[in-house]
């Protein structure tokens, strides 16, 4: 009698080890289950709101890309969110008790995401739950249902994300073989001008290519960050100007964030964000007049 009990008892156990794997891994059948239920088509989207903590982060399409208050956003970050959004794929589904909606941090007041059409018409509403015990899930809820799913992505990664996240880094953007003029003020003092194929370094010619190849990290300067302002407290470093052969110009003005610390703040003209950029970017910028004169010719 015992043994029969304890295989039964080893029957009970078994069945629901089997019920909790097929529930928690997400190898269920899904075949009742529209598992694209949430894709749509990324190139139909106009705006896309991201809502969490009462805080909402709105992004606008308009005929040059995609921006964010008004500002650029990086396109690479950009594509990564519209993705992942669009081709949403669901496990399983979890539970269709709305008692249940806290549980999995899927309630009305809980972080969104929401893509829209041209025609002002929601491609997907969705509220963003916690994490699954896996950490490659997420539980959501369309808007306006009950039913909790699991998908095969980690949402919760843009639950918490500020404008700054998002914004496009590059300080500037320019082609080197445009500038014509040069001036670097702080540490070290010196000008840069070319005549035709001719640079010359504070009057005095200079080797083109190797001022070229020190100039040409200005092509495309990446921020590591953004910051909020510039304090009265912050020291200045360094300031560049560039000149254009249009007649254009860029001012840049770099300043320690901390004394001993290894990033600047750097203003441009022209734009209002403050951007976060290491000191060590400018070492190579830090040339007297023999590092950019010609290399001797070899002697035979």
């Amino acid at each position: 009698m015992k043994n029969n009990q304890t295989i039964l008892a080893a029957g009970i156990l078994g069945v629901l080890a089997i019920l909790y794997y097929l529930t928690q891994t997400g190898s269920v059948d899904t075949k009742t289950i529209d598992v694209d239920l949430f894709s749509f088509d990324k190139m139909e989207i106009t705006d896309i709101s991201l809502i969490s903590a009462g805080s909402t982060i709105e992004f606008n399409k308009n005929e040059t890309g995609w921006s964010l208050e008004d500002y650029p956003v990086d396109t690479v970050r950009m594509n990564q969110l519209m993705d992942l959004f669009s081709e949403l794929s669901i496990d399983r589904m979890i539970t269709r008790n709305l008692d249940k909606h806290s549980k999995y941090e899927v309630s009305d007041q809980d972080s969104r995401f929401r893509a829209r059409d041209g025609d002002g018409k929601d491609l997907l509403h969705l509220i963003i739950g916690k994490q699954g015990a896996n950490y490659q899930e997420t539980f959501v809820r369309a808007d306006a249902t009950n039913e909790v799913y699991a998908v095969k992505s980690n949402l919760s990664q843009y639950k918490d994300k500020t404008a700054k996240d998002f914004w496009d880094r590059s300080i500037t953007q320019f082609d080197v073989n445009q500038i014509n003029h040069v001036k670097f003020s702080g540490e070290l003092n010196y000008s840069l001008q070319r005549e035709g194929p001719v640079w010359s370094y504070d009057g005095e010619q200079v080797d083109f290519e190797k001022v070229v190849n020190m100039l040409r990290p200005l092509e495309n300067l990446k921020a590591s960050n953004f910051a909020d302002e510039i304090g009265a407290d912050k020291a200045f470093y360094k300031a560049l100007s560039v000149g254009f052969e249009d007649g254009s110009s860029l001012e840049l003005s770099f300043y320690l964030k901390d004394v001993n610390g290894a990033l600047l703040l750097v203003k441009l003209s022209g734009n209002d964000k403050i951007f976060e950029y290491s000191k060590s970017g400018l070492n190579r910028f830090k040339k007297e007049f023999k590092d950019l004169l010609p290399d001797p010719v070899p002697t035979p």
